[in-house]
């Protein structure tokens, strides 16, 4: 039976919903809050639905009020387009959110993204419910199935762009980025004097070492992963010719690999002298991204180099490991050893990470907003993977918090979450640009972005 979006009835059928779906229990179980959604309108008041959410459950669910914004820690509001578009999984509540086509007019973003999971499952059952929205005639957001091209097979060479009419194009952002890699990234780990680090590191109390071989562990493992894995993107960029672009990438093996070599030969060799499993550190959130989902993608390359397997690659690479979490991870990292004005050699190698790891995240923007310029379906592509990867990328924050009572140095969860999706909504809306955008308009962009 259809009911009328917002009203008593279908305000009744969610909450049976609610409690009645295994997946939305599962995965709200930390959520523990009451919630109030408002559907506004051009010409007529606002609506309203309280919801009182508590750890996969509805406790209480009615017609809300003005005044119940004053009392509930969070409220999201929308116009019918934008609720017809999420409840109908057009687009995820994340996205709307960064789209601004949903408003968190009151609350916590960060909160809200430390529970991504729960939400896409609160809205799969509420989809459950037949749903009558007002304005019937109001378009229905709609795209297209992600396009299939056939990766290219160049097995011989016909001619050299360098010889060619054509010339190394020096003023595209590969380049300039390239001549940025060969001016700021040619550091030596073994060059950096850890001698204070090593007496800095034996005067650490054993949680505050505890949390420095955590955020190692996870480290050395995951610059050694995209070490493993890099080299399936670079090839799919040699054989479409794409010479200047490849240049570039030849870079990033080389960074990876040398931040590799800082972690193991300089911090763990000559500051914590630490011999021994740091695997026990590797959560199920952080296995599952590194051990499974960043090797399966960029390999699948391999047999898969269309565009559509180029954007999956490139955010899984350059957005959540490089973009949300090594970006996050190098400054929680390095603001602990700050504060507490310790380890000066580790930290300016992770200066020099964190600068490598920027030209990384441009070039994965630039990227992006080129597959999306050429297709506008990419963009779709772009964002479902967003979608499945960014809640897992969270978790893997809140795992390293959830591991200590209080965690040491200053550090607060709200803080780098915070940075996170800050982070991940700028860039998110950078690429959506290029829906619109043409080539020369993205090669300023993204030469203005990093310059």
């Amino acid at each position: 039976m259809p009911y009328q979006l917002f009203s008593a009835a279908w305000i009744t059928a969610c909450a049976e919903r609610i409690n009645h779906h295994p997946a939305y229990q599962h995965a709200a179980k930390r959520w523990q809050w009451p919630i109030v959604l408002e559907l506004t309108h051009a010409t007529a008041p606002t609506q309203r639905v309280y919801l009182d959410l508590w750890q996969g459950q509805c406790r209480h669910a009615r017609l809300g009020h003005s005044d119940d914004c004053q009392q509930v820690p969070f409220v999201l509001s929308a116009d019918v387009v934008a609720w017809r578009a999420i409840l109908g999984g057009d687009i995820a509540p994340l996205t709307a959110l960064m789209r601004r086509q949903l408003v968190l007019t009151k609350g916590s973003m960060t909160t809200l993204a430390m529970h991504v999971a729960a939400a896409n499952a609160l809205v799969a059952a509420v989809a459950d419910v037949e749903t009558v929205f007002p304005d019937a005639d109001a378009p229905t957001p709609t795209h297209d199935a992600p396009p299939t091209i056939a990766p290219g097979n160049h097995i011989s060479h016909s001619a050299f762009v360098t010889t060619s009419a054509r010339g190394l194009q020096n003023d595209t952002p590969p380049m300039r980025l390239w001549r940025k890699a060969k001016k700021y990234g040619i550091w030596d780990p073994e060059a950096l004097d850890y001698r204070q680090d090593r007496h800095d590191w034996l005067q650490l109390s054993d949680l505050e070492r505890d949390v420095l071989l955590r955020l190692t562990g996870m480290f050395v493992a995951g610059e050694e992963s995209v070490t493993l894995d890099l080299l399936p993107l670079i090839m799919v960029m040699a054989r479409e010719g794409r010479l200047e672009e490849e240049m570039f990438l030849t870079t990033f093996l080389w960074e990876e690999a040398k931040h590799v070599d800082f972690f193991a030969n300089g911090f763990l060799a000559q500051v914590s002298q630490h011999v021994g499993d740091l695997s026990r550190y590797h959560t199920p959130a952080y296995q599952r991204l590194f051990y499974q989902e960043l090797p399966q993608t960029l390999h699948a390359l391999g047999h898969d180099a269309s565009p559509a397997a180029q954007a999956r690659a490139s955010v899984t690479y350059n957005m959540i490991v490089e973009g949300v979490l090594a970006e996050t991870g190098y400054e929680a990292y390095f603001t602990a050893l700050n504060r507490s004005n310790i380890m000066p050699g580790v930290r300016q190698g992770i200066q020099y990470l964190k600068r490598d790891e920027s030209r990384h995240i441009a070039y994965g923007v630039f990227l992006l907003s080129r597959l999306i310029a050429a297709d506008a379906k990419i963009w779709y592509v772009v964002e479902h993977r967003m979608n499945e990867l960014f809640p897992l990328a969270i978790d893997i924050i809140g795992e390293i918090f959830a591991a200590y009572p209080t965690m040491p140095f200053g550090l607060t969860l709200d803080e780098f979450a915070g940075i996170a999706v800050q982070n991940f909504s700028r860039r998110m809306q950078r690429i959506e640009k290029a829906r619109t955008q043409t080539l020369a308009q993205i090669y300023q962009t993204t030469l203005d972005d990093h310059d």
